[in-house]
């Protein structure tokens, strides 16, 4: 299994897994079977694609800067994932639920940084 497609696999598992609890967990946070695998596809694509532009440029700021731009960033990325899919697909109401969905699939994230051992190559 090359690097890039274990990189990938687990973004898919943590990404689906963070998006199925976050469903379970809270109820105006909408997301229909269809839509999921639409919407896991489309989280795991814009988290890759975002977090190697972030890494790229905010590589030399302190880790706390790192926490805030990935809260920010997962927040992004649900938001642009609800615009894409259909509202009756994939919905977050309500600011509490925004910020526990935000939460939940930031953690899930930073779980699969802890498994992906793809490091990225040292800056001189």
């Amino acid at each position: 299994m090359t690097a890039l497609f274990k990189s990938i696999a687990i973004s898919l598992v943590a990404n689906a897994g963070s998006l199925a609890f976050a469903a379970w967990i809270f109820d105006r946070f909408n997301i229909r079977f269809g839509w999921f695998v639409v919407a896991v596809a489309l989280v795991t694509l814009l988290t890759v694609a975002l977090r190697e532009i972030v890494i790229g440029t905010v590589n030399r700021f302190a880790r706390g800067y790192t926490i805030a731009g990935g809260l920010v960033l997962t927040a992004l990325v649900l938001l642009m994932t609800e615009l894409v899919v259909p509202e009756s697909g994939f919905y977050i109401d309500g600011w509490g639920t925004w910020v526990g969905v935000v939460l939940i699939v930031w953690a899930a994230g930073i779980a699969y940084g802890e498994v992906d051992k793809k490091a990225p190559a040292p800056r001189a």
